[in-house]
């Protein structure tokens, strides 16, 4: 078990027969590391109201209320609780309706209703009563059904009832599993190069021998294991789940002395250098429980993360109810994680706040972090050097705490500040060189500083772009998020269309929530519309200002003009705030179904006119403002008014961040922060593992250790009490948090700035970048103290936002070739045409760069990458998928020979299949017995031969799919999602379906064919469906009339012919069955099922079955049983039959090897063999050693 504090080289490097030496000491370190584990801490907190009890009686309490009191009080009628009810229910239609019905039944108990007719709208209820239902149904569910922990709690003004809510860490693992949700290995599994390549000598020929290599290639006796397993066990050094060999999960001495290994590596502590540990799905079974990094929390060593914790336990809450849709119908007040969650651990708020926020006076080297998650400062036995402190962040801390989807802003943002210095720096050493040089910016000479200035931010524009994309990656195998898909569920804001609210969907054919895609783009349409009248009534604005400038300007009032670079400045951020709520009441109107849609088309509407928010006057100052106005801050050109207007937006950015921090006023902000990690620091009191304080010196201790026992045990319980109502009470009262989206803009569009207007004011990048650590701070100090914990998330990328960033890269070839040319004065005496054509020769070779850039780099994954990700999946199937049945030299111990472990005639670690006969005495061989081996020598050859293709097979069929245990059914490797079970189904005909009592047309009957899985949903590995949708076929015929059937009969459906074929893909388990229903088309009723249990199928041949079918329409005594003549294959899987086979190889070389020993020390083979005639032994001579087959011949 790990702290995520705790430098990974924690020991000194041992040699293997050293540690060995060591774990048979008795001194040997038997220590566990005490956690305090704090005693009831909840991870999320759902808000109800607690209504007047006068509401809560129904409709009989209410006349009494309405006689009583003037006031008026809501009513809601059962059609809108229904509704409300059916889109904050979670799953498919079937649940959702059965939890109607359910709510349905209880509100029929309760209020006594006879009216619940969705037509008429039902009887109406006051509405306080409602939240009463909701509130004792949603705490019912949540507790008994689902198996959460719930405490319910009252507020202390009595006027709100708290529900905590956390899941018992056996429901997390199931839902972790059921998820198939990546949890990180330890590093002791793969500790990394520099300890694998530990070299003790030379062999023969001169090479290094690797010992750490050569002693996890050591394979242990079943015995040995167990006990070098005891013994670890009762040095408290493994769980008792690790104690002993696992029978059926480890059959080869290969899969339980890797464990065997595994486990020492982890009970000695050896020195971990990897860097990039392997996430892999976690799986319940325990002989893989050991791979998995363990983490100190507060309720004790857990296989999760605080985050991993909170997002497992939100995907529980999901699954039953959308509580988006509850707050959104104001049925509960609120749904979130809190920071209190936390409690008690090594990563909290406070912790936070010291090495994050302020890491310039708490952080050492080793605490604060490192500007991008690719740095060795990343882990914390790795010192950030000075001269990168500004920039560095605790990233592997704030994704443990906030989830991947914040971790990942911070990290762009940072990534992208640390990359501004390079800028600031060059753009800095031409601002001296334009000073020493030239003395302004005004000089009519040509400016080689500005030339070089404009290539080189273009250049910075392109490689950052291709550099964050590689760090990009790097944060996904860093935090475990390769690969990853979100199933997206609907939006609580997401409506149905009023015309056809719901419809049956082409994809599951379940009803789903339906709103056409023709009206979204008619309201897309006028969207665009309305956002292009704003842009328009934007640049009346600004071209308006600009007219006031010049007429106070021309009036002589200078100093007043010189003013409106401030109101630009202001306005660009009124305009911004504006804007944003426009947009937003847009694309809500829209009606995106999913927060990926929703998100992406409010991205395209804020920067459709943001750019022109931001850029418009910057624009007009550099190219227009000199020919239509005049300039105000210099007298040749207008690059003073855009140095001025730049200086003004930044001052106006700064105060923004700042304002936002203090805007609750910095007396509240300090006393809200000190209030809400008080906790945080009673862990570092009442925890000496964090903090090395001393108990005996706390005073208030000291005060309770003067009073007796029981007085001091209510003080302490009260004290508690108190101090975790005050925990997530605090909670309440804060903000929440709006998301990333704002954050990223402002960053994008500071990009723009500096890529597109530098050459305006070259300490642009500088004070840009300065910003930059300002925003990373005011963002973090926001999250850790002004907002409740956002829900975490995963996330692999920043989607959009990094492809903004390119773009903002290709506006600066552009916006720079303008200023060079019609801003600067260094080519003012040039003719038009001559100005266009400079600036298409600077423009297109700022493109050529850029293009150049993005062509001989992007796409090409830097080597260490390529590395991590295939030692990565070696270390999976490896360790976890325990692919060594594929090994060249190691598929002859796939199969174990057990049989020897305990016989008294093999001694120590000798394989008896691998015996050298080199050292015994043999006998002299007869020509008769070299031919015997001759012929076994060459069946030896066509196994091996054989073996060596199935390899081949095997290895190529591992690419394309993996074999899922649990479900029994291969799944695509390119696809996870996709299963590759299929069931080939001839259904040929049926007999004695309908009789002369009941007769049936055969060319009325159909058969309905479909998937069924009787496993609860709730314990089903997978997600969806178990098979495709029903299937039907075509109408039935009567048979040939050569059959020896009375004719009287052909017509009542004793014999049905379809000999249809059906292909039934895809199946996702083997726990299946295939449901085949007789129906009448006339009648529509159905007349009998017939029934295929996959499980049956399992050797994937083609099989003929007669099927019984169970008769819905009773028939007569004396009818005849019912049956179905089918043939059936059910494939699911093209590894199993060729590890079969491989497995039947590798058995017959080992019984040729031995009967090959067995003849050189002068005995008749053990087994029987084809041999040719003239070699042929004596049949009984060699028939009696058949019966111990696998026993060790007299010769041993």
């Amino acid at each position: 078990m790990t702290t995520l504090n705790e430098p990974l080289i924690s020991q000194q490097y041992r040699f293997p027969w050293d540690r060995r030496r060591m774990r048979q000491n008795r001194n040997y370190d038997v220590s566990v590391m005490d956690i305090d584990v704090a005693g009831e801490i909840y991870d999320y907190l759902i808000i109800f109201n607690r209504p007047d009890e006068t509401g809560v009686g129904g409709l009989a309490s209410e006349a009494n209320n309405e006689s009583s009191e003037e006031k008026v009080i809501e009513r809601v009628s059962w059609k809108e609780v229904s509704e409300t009810w059916f889109q904050a229910l979670c799953g498919d239609e079937d649940k959702k309706n059965k939890g109607v019905a359910a709510i349905r039944s209880e509100w029929l108990a309760r209020f006594r209703t006879g009216n619940v007719s969705m037509d008429q709208g039902g009887d109406t209820v006051p509405r306080i009563a409602v939240e009463c239902l909701v509130r004792e149904h949603v705490v019912e569910y949540l507790g008994r059904r689902v198996g959460l922990n719930l405490k319910i709690v009252m507020s202390s003004a009595k006027d709100r009832i708290y529900c905590l809510v956390r899941a018992p860490t056996s429901l997390l693992e199931q839902k972790a599993d059921l998820m198939d949700y990546k949890l990180r290995f330890r590093g002791e599994v793969d500790p990394g190069v520099y300890f694998w390549h530990r070299k003790e000598g030379h062999d023969n020929l001169k090479q290094p021998i690797y010992v750490e290599i050569l002693e996890e290639s050591n394979l242990y006796l079943k015995n040995e294991a167990n006990e070098i397993l005891e013994d670890l066990y009762a040095a408290h050094k493994i769980s008792p789940n690790d104690a002993a060999i696992f029978e059926v999960d480890e059959p080869t001495k290969k899969h339980w002395s890797r464990r065997v290994h595994t486990l020492e590596r982890i009970a000695d502590r050896v020195p971990v250098t990897n860097r990039y540990p392997a996430y892999t799905d976690f799986s319940l079974k325990p002989h893989l429980r050991h791979l998995y990094e363990e983490y100190r929390s507060n309720r004790g060593p857990l296989l999760f993360l605080s985050k991993d914790r909170l997002y497992l336990t939100k995907s529980i809450l999901e699954e039953h109810f959308d509580f988006g849709v509850l707050v959104e119908k104001e049925l509960i007040i609120a749904c979130f994680a809190l920071h209190d969650a936390s409690y008690g651990e090594d990563i909290t708020r406070s912790w936070l706040l010291r090495h994050w926020v302020m890491p310039y006076f708490y952080s050492t080297g080793t605490q604060c972090g490192a500007p991008k998650i690719s740095h060795p400062a990343t882990e914390s036995f790795e010192s950030c050097p000075l001269i990168y402190r500004p920039w560095a962040q605790p990233l592997m801390e704030v994704r443990a705490y906030f989830g991947e989807k914040i971790a990942f802003y911070f990290a762009w943002v940072g990534f992208y500040g640390y990359s501004l210095v390079l800028p600031a720096i060059i753009a800095f050493i031409c601002e001296i060189y334009l000073l020493v040089t030239y003395g302004s910016d005004e000089s009519a000479k040509f400016h080689f500083d500005q030339l070089i200035l404009a290539f080189f931010i273009v250049y910075w524009a392109a490689r950052y772009k291709i550099a964050w994309d590689t760090e990009e990656k790097f944060c996904a195998i860093k935090w475990g998020t390769v690969d990853f898909e979100e199933q997206e569920v609907d939006r609580p804001q997401f409506f149905g269309d009023v015309d056809q609210p719901r419809r049956l969907s082409p994809i599951t054919y379940e009803n789903e929530t339906f709103y056409p895609e023709e009206k979204r783009q008619v309201t897309r349409c006028f969207s665009f519309f309305l956002i292009i009248l704003a842009v328009g009534v934007l640049l009346s604005v600004i071209i308006l200002l600009f007219e006031i400038q010049y007429i106070v300007y021309d009036a002589g009032l200078r100093f007043i003009a010189e003013l409106f670079p401030i109101l630009q400045s202001i306005l660009i951020q009124i305009c911004s705030q504006a804007y944003t709520s426009v947009a937003t009441y847009l694309n809500e109107t829209e009606n995106y179904r999913t927060e990926t849609n929703y998100e992406n088309n409010l991205i395209i509407k804020k920067f459709s006119f943001e750019i022109f928010n931001n850029y418009s006057a910057l624009a007009i100052t550099a190219y227009c403002k000199n020919i239509f106005f005049t300039c105000t801050f210099g007298s040749n050109n207008c690059l003073a008014d855009t140095k001025y207007l730049l200086i003004a937006i930044v001052a106006t950015r700064y105060a923004i961040a700042l304002y936002a921090v203090m805007r609750h006023g910095i007396g509240t902000s300090v006393s809200r922060a000190s209030n809400l990690n008080k906790k945080d620091d009673d862990v570092m009191i009442a925890n000496p593992l964090t903090e090395n304080v001393d108990l005996e010196d706390d005073p208030l201790e000291t005060e309770l250790n003067e009073l007796s026992d029981a007085e001091a045990n209510m003080t302490r319980q009260s004290r508690n009490t108190f101090a975790e109502l005050a925990g997530f009470e605090a909670e309440i009262e804060l903000e929440d948090y709006d998301g990333t989206f704002d954050d990223y803009a402002e960053i994008v569009l500071q990009m723009g700035l500096v890529c597109m207007f530098t050459l305006g004011w070259y300490l642009l990048p500088f004070f840009c970048m300065l910003e930059t650590l300002l925003q990373i701070r005011t963002d973090a100090y926001k999250l850790c103290v002004q907002t409740r914990r956002p829900d975490p998330n995963l996330a692999e990328s920043v989607d959009t936002w990094s492809a903004l960033m390119g773009t903002m890269g290709l506006l600066a070839c552009f916006s720079s070739a303008g200023i060079i040319v019609w801003t600067g004065r260094a080519f003012e005496n040039e003719k038009l045409l001559s100005k266009i054509l400079i600036f298409l020769i600077l423009q297109h070779l700022m493109l050529a760069i850029t293009a150049f850039i993005q062509m001989g780099m992007e796409g090409e994954e830097p080597t260490e990458l390529k590395e991590i990700r295939k030692r990565q999946a070696y270390v999976i199937d490896r360790y976890k998928n325990s692919l060594m049945d594929i090994d060249n030299d190691g598929i002859d111990d796939s199969i174990d020979d057990d049989v020897f472990e305990n016989d008294s005639n093999k001694k120590g670690h000798i394989d008896r299949d691998q015996l050298k006969t080199s050292g015994v005495k043999q006998v002299q061989l007869g020509e008769f017995e070299k031919a015997q081996i001759a012929y076994l020598r060459s069946r030896l050859h066509e196994c091996k031969a054989d073996k060596k293709i199935a390899q081949s097979e095997y290895k190529r069929a591992s690419k394309a799919e993996i074999f899922n245990q649990q479900l029994g059914v291969a799944y695509s490797r390119r696809n996870p999602d996709l299963a590759l079970g299929m069931v080939n189904l001839t259904i040929l005909e049926a007999e004695n379906i309908g009789s002369r009592r009941n007769p049936v047309s055969a060319r009325q009957c159909r058969l309905v064919v479909h998937v069924r899985d009787s496993t609860p949903y709730n314990e089903r590995k997978y997600e969806g469906m178990p098979g495709p949708p029903p299937t039907v076929s075509k109408p039935g015929k009567l048979p040939p009339k050569t059959v020896d059937i009375s004719s009287d009969m052909l017509t009542v459906g004793t014999r049905i012919v379809w000999n249809q074929v059906f292909s039934i893909a895809p199946i996702k388990t083997n726990k299946a069955e295939i449901i085949i229903e007789i129906m009448d088309e006339s009648s529509r009723a159905k007349l009998g099922t017939a029934i295929i249990v996959l499980s049956d199928l399992s050797s994937q041949l083609l099989r003929s079955l007669t099927i019984p079918i169970s008769h819905t329409i009773p028939t007569g005594p004396t009818d005849a049983v019912a049956v179905m003549y089918v043939k059936a294959q059910f494939q699911y899987s093209k590894i199993i039959p060729i590890k079969h086979r491989i497995y039947g190889i590798v058995e017959e070389e080992r019984r040729l090897t031995r009967d090959i020993q067995n003849i050189q020390l002068g005995f008749p083979p053990q087994h029987k063999w084809q041999f040719p005639e003239d070699i042929r032994g004596d049949e009984n001579q060699q028939d009696k050693h058949d019966d111990d087959d696998g026993l060790p011949s007299p010769g041993f």
